[in-house]
């Protein structure tokens, strides 16, 4: 199994510490610009009316949509004047509550997060996750967001365990697995065999078969993080 060396640990520190580049949707955060609600409406109701125009069939669009979320965060008791807005190079748009720019990188794990972890595991974690770890408390290399924070992979292999990886608990979710990142596919480690397995919560509609839902995504974190170092 591919171990993580000094050279690779730095190549990914390296990456990790551009905000435009430490994890998927990183630079759509860094994108990200306070707009008041009312103009992100505007850009919102001004992209459907563009896109009836070029034929798109009259319904809900987006601008209602957006409606429909203040509606709700109102019912909340959450009503900001502001929100982060991006437009991304898709031409699509996205409105958050989170603060534009990167998520920074957090202050690696103490022991003690470790040994909550192989608590609710039951079974000590590997050193190649722990060393990977070093650098950051997650919130780098694959996935949306990074690599789970380690509070987070405890929290979601409770989760798997109860209601399994589709979330219907229609597939076990083996005890050897722990989650550590979630693209369109989850990626959890085998802490039997070093491998990243991956499995697809969407399996139905894939038309996948149950006994197919899993799948070996990469021979060991170390092959995982190589694969996320050579993506754009």
């Amino acid at each position: 199994m591919t171990e993580i060396s000094d050279a690779l640990l730095a190549r990914i520190a390296e990456r990790a510490a551009d905000p435009n580049r430490r994890y998927m949707t990183a630079a759509d955060d860094q994108s990200r610009v306070e707009l008041p609600i009312d103009e992100i409406q505007r850009r919102y109701d001004e992209r459907d009316r563009t896109e009836i125009e070029d034929g798109r069939e009259p319904g809900l669009g987006h601008g209602d949509m957006f409606r429909m979320m203040q509606d709700k965060m109102r019912e909340w008791g959450s009503s900001p004047d502001k929100m982060s807005f991006v437009e991304r190079e898709d031409g699509s748009f996205g409105a958050s509550t989170e603060p534009p720019g990167a998520k920074p990188l957090a202050t690696p794990p103490m022991r003690s997060d470790w040994l909550e972890l192989e608590q609710i595991v039951g079974r000590p974690m590997p050193e190649d996750l722990k060393r990977l770890y070093s650098i950051s408390n997650g919130g780098f290399g694959p996935g949306f967001t990074g690599l789970h924070p380690v509070r987070v992979i405890g929290v979601n292999f409770q989760d798997f365990r109860r209601r399994g990886p589709d979330y219907c608990g229609s597939i076990d979710y083996p005890a050897c697995f722990v989650p550590i990142a979630g693209e369109v596919l989850d990626y959890h480690y085998d802490l039997d065999t070093g491998r990243i397995i991956s499995s697809n919560q969407d399996w139905v509609n894939d038309e996948l078969e149950p006994e197919d839902i899993y799948d070996i995504a990469f021979q060991s974190l170390a092959d995982m993080m190589e694969d996320w170092l050579g993506r754009s």
